[in-house]
């Protein structure tokens, strides 16, 4: 299983997920300052020249939801997906779907200044986003309540940056949800992995072999 990857971009949602199961990989870069994600060869697994993507012998997964539920689903016994007749099904995939269709857009809305409409945008906005999450974490520590699922992994990613980038106010439940989530084992290798690849390729940069990691 080969992930496409680069320090300091959203293919970290997906290293955080291999890491959290445990299972073989090999990381596949993608120099996106090089414009290496213009590669025809990568944009047959993602059109969209973005990060993550993921390739597994014959099956070809890209955006981030798509490819974390993929491997839930592929591995069942990490229980960190669903499975397809549980009851909780439903509102596993309401939350997989929820940080791409809800989260990031209320945030770049935020972040670029446009005009919000709140009955036409599928988000609403920021404040009903952050509300329907802490909803959810009334009923246990997850989404899901006792079940740390790949839906955390999503929701839990991206709130950090909404804190990073002084989005979202990092305190109350929103705070404490995505310190549990940092917490955990799977997030602290995958972070460590990150941090080496990133001083890696910038030690390269220095030397002319390689271009300093970037978001994408």
């Amino acid at each position: 299983m080969k992930l496409f990857y680069w320090p300091k971009t959203r293919a970290f949602r997906a290293l955080w997920m291999l890491e959290e199961m445990r299972v073989p990989y090999q990381l596949e870069f993608v120099n996106i300052r090089a414009g290496a994600q213009h590669d025809p060869n990568f944009c047959r697994v993602n059109p969209m020249s973005k990060l993550p993507a993921l390739e597994d012998g014959s099956v070809r997964v890209a955006e981030s939801g798509a490819v974390l539920l993929y491997l839930a689903d592929r591995y069942p016994e990490t229980a960190l997906g669903v499975p397809l007749h549980d009851p909780s099904r439903g509102r596993f995939l309401q939350w997989m779907f929820f940080t791409g269709s809800c989260l990031e857009p209320a945030m770049a809305e935020r972040v670029t200044g446009a005009q919000s409409n709140s009955v036409s945008f599928g988000w609403g906005d920021l404040g009903r986003v952050e509300h329907a999450i802490e909803n959810a974490l009334e009923e246990g520590p997850w989404l899901l309540g006792d079940q740390f699922t790949a839906a955390d992994i999503l929701a839990a990613s991206t709130l950090q940056i909404g804190f990073i980038a002084k989005l979202i106010e990092p305190q109350g439940v929103l705070f404490d949800y995505v310190e549990r989530s940092l917490a955990r084992e799977g997030y602290e290798r995958a972070s460590a992995i990150d941090r080496r690849e990133a001083g890696r390729l910038a030690l390269n940069a220095h030397v002319g072999l390689a271009q300093p990691p970037d978001e994408n």
